[in-house]
């Protein structure tokens, strides 16, 4: 079975590369995930976004330490009032077509950003004008101060702004992209959705100078070309990784990671940066977890360590117990208020179940059984749950159907729902305008819909926030509301694994996957 997995993956490969042969130097990686669209400001997919920053490249980009640095840019300005911007462009930048990167370009693409990206969205609701200087320069004019506009610019998940030519720019957003004409430092080759997706080295790219960081500082193409090959089956890829049929794996299978032990010609390690998080998600708008109380009862009836062990095993190296909802080691990590998540205690749990008058009622809890992730914690929630006090309506159902049916905040009787847990990113939990669950803002919210005033108000707070010590100041605010109120319940910190040939040299470090700047030795 391994020999026939293996065969028919170097079918897939021939057939991927046809043609080309005589490319000097070739990555071939596996990332977890299909594209089937590329459109980055449609989706917020994955696979599809660090594709698009190969493709497309940016005014702004965040460097190792989380601080945005200019991209694209050459030289800015800011006025001493805080509300006007100048912005000029580096010298040589082009695009895929040959044509220069010009002002209207750029404008067109933060105009087309604006409509959908949330930070976008509140940049435009303070904006006087944004307009042309000369043919390389711009001007943004703020109607009030917003220490977040660079940070916008330069923003690095949900939603990119990556600066595409004027006529692209133009589409309006649901509308398929007419081409994938870009300004980064690979060009579009192939793309069989289900296949692969195929990038060349740009020629006519103009990195920076400085050593890349992260998302930041020069964007070298060392390879000809990068190769991403759909193979769904984790054991398939790695064996073609042992095989030396592929040269870099993501999401390695966890229980597989013996087999890489004592192969000289394969490395792996946690990537990417910062991991991800489990979420234990609550409906606030329905019985009986719109009562404050109920809801922190879930929080003391549940055991990080429980989850991650359940989740990796004796891997400890790949997990941390994590008290804060911005992620440990993140720039706003805080332990505040995290007491009752960070010590399991089913007899306080029943206590205030009992003062919150709790009378039995199910928690209808929706559990995905076709994922194994989503199969093994369910089990771990509703036994934490049931030790604490809890009745628990174990709905089994699939993946898709958790999906739509979260988005139904009625009564379970008509479909609704009052738990499910799930995972995010690091680089989207990270920062509070980014993190899904700590706005507050009722109807507006996250799935789970937690209302409050006071919550609201600290997002305020952060997002006017003027500089980093402010920004943490708000940060920590957050977090003690949003445990307090509990939008969610975080149950630990984990890393994926990726594995990749020895003869692959400059890896970045980042909270994506990231493929410029990697070398391949023959």
């Amino acid at each position: 079975m391994k020999f026939m997995k293996t065969a028919s993956l170097a079918a897939l490969m021939t057939c991927a590369s046809f043609g080309l042969a005589q490319a000097e130097s070739v990555l071939k990686i596996r990332d977890v995930g299909d594209i089937q669209q590329m459109d980055p400001l449609l989706s917020t997919n994955y696979p599809m976004r660090d594709m698009s920053y190969l493709i497309w490249d940016t005014l702004f980009a965040v460097d190792a330490n989380f601080e945005v640095q200019p991209q694209m840019v050459g030289d800015y300005s800011v006025s001493d009032d805080g509300k006007t911007y100048e912005f000029t462009l580096r010298d040589g930048l082009m695009f895929h077509d040959g044509a220069a990167v010009t002002t209207a370009d750029v404008i067109a693409s933060i105009e087309r950003w604006m409509s959908k990206d949330s930070l976008g969205l509140q940049i435009k609701k303070r904006l006087d004008k944004i307009e042309a200087i000369d043919d390389t320069s711009w001007r943004i004019v703020l109607t009030e101060p917003f220490g977040q506009l660079l940070n916008g610019l330069g923003r690095m998940t949900a939603y990119p702004l990556f600066i595409m030519p004027e006529r692209l720019a133009k589409t309006p957003i649901g509308e398929k992209l007419p081409d994938l004409t870009g300004s980064g430092p690979f060009k579009l080759a192939d793309w069989q959705p289900g296949v692969v997706f195929a990038v060349e080295k740009f020629d006519d790219y103009a990195p920076r100078d400085e050593p890349p960081s992260n998302l930041a500082g020069g964007k070298l193409a060392k390879v000809d070309r990068i190769e991403r090959l759909t193979i769904p089956d984790g054991m398939s890829a790695l064996n073609a990784l042992l095989a030396g049929e592929i040269d870099m794996l993501t999401g390695v299978p966890y229980d597989a990671i013996a087999l890489l032990d004592g192969d000289d010609s394969i490395e792996y390690g946690p990537r990417p940066m910062l991991g991800q998080s489990v979420q234990i998600v609550l409906n606030h708008t329905q019985p009986p977890l719109d009562n404050i109380k109920v809801r922190q009862a879930v929080q003391l009836a549940l055991s990080q360590e429980a989850f991650m062990l359940t989740l990796l095993g004796d891997h400890d190296e790949l997990y941390e117990i994590c008290p804060s909802i911005f992620m440990c080691g993140a720039p706003y990590a805080t332990d505040v208020n995290s007491e009752r998540y960070m010590t399991e205690d089913y007899e306080g749990a029943k206590a205030l179940l009992k003062e919150a008058g709790y009378d039995g009622t199910p928690i209808t809890f929706l559990h995905p059984t076709d994922q194994q992730f989503q199969r093994d914690m369910g089990i771990v929630l509703i036994d934490k749950l049931q030790k604490g006090g809890f009745v628990v309506d174990d709905r089994q159902i699939d993946l898709a159907t958790m999906f739509s049916r979260r988005n139904n905040n009625g009564p379970v009787a008509e479909g609704g729902w009052n738990m499910f847990l799930t995972a995010f990113g690091g680089d989207a939990m990270m920062d509070p305008l980014t993190n899904p669950y700590v706005t507050g803002a009722c109807e507006n919210a996250f799935v789970g819909w937690p209302c409050d005033e006071e919550l609201q108000a600290n997002w305020n707070e952060f997002l006017l926030a003027g500089d980093a010590e402010a920004r943490k100041a708000a940060a920590v605010k957050i977090q003690d509301r949003s445990n307090e109120i509990v939008t969610f319940v975080p149950m630990g910190q984990y890393s994926g694994v990726s594995a990749w040939s020895s003869k692959l040299d400059g890896l970045i470090q980042s909270p994506l996957q990231v493929y410029w700047n990697i070398e391949k030795s023959e």
